[in-house]
């Protein structure tokens, strides 16, 4: 009788501590949805905001670049925190932001005009993307809708020298 009472313990211990291993493996091991897609979002923010503060100490502008590249009047795409930042440094420029362009705006102002991407997206030189983790994305929505060039703003401040 005890030797069955013993094997039954050891049969029991084995079995939860098996279970225990397999349940734990899995929680362990579950990717967190979107979570390695989100870092890599925030990481690439992370580097061209740095950059562009860079660019700012050394007193350069993308004002300066725009105008080099005959850029004066633009639409932004995308008016989170880049977006936001990108509207106040070129406000009172040489650079006309005719308008922004957001599925969600978040931001309200009575100077600018809040698009969507369905609206006519015509008059400007060039769109400014600053939702650049998704950029390809976005060129495919509007690119059959407008006939000016799509820019990354993280290819605009990764180019100026």
């Amino acid at each position: 009788m005890r030797k069955k009472t013993f094997i039954s313990m050891v049969f029991g211990l084995v079995t939860g501590i098996g279970t225990g291993i397999v349940i734990a493996g899995k929680v362990i091991t579950k990717p967190k949805l979107g979570g390695d897609k989100k870092t890599e979002k925030f990481k690439q923010y992370y580097y061209m905001m740095n950059e562009w503060l860079r660019l700012k100490q050394e007193g350069k502008t993308l004002e300066k670049y725009f105008l080099d590249n005959n850029y004066k009047s633009i639409a932004i795409y995308g008016m989170g925190e880049v977006g936001n930042r990108l509207y106040y440094e070129l406000k009172d420029s040489n650079i006309n932001i005719e308008y922004a362009i957001d599925k969600n705006a978040g931001f309200i102002s009575d100077d600018l005009e809040i698009k969507d991407i369905d609206d006519d997206l015509t008059g400007v030189d060039a769109i400014i993307v600053t939702a650049t983790f998704a950029f390809d994305e976005i060129i495919k929505d509007i690119e059959d809708k407008v006939s000016f060039p799509i820019i990354s703003l993280e290819d605009v401040i990764y180019e100026i020298e």
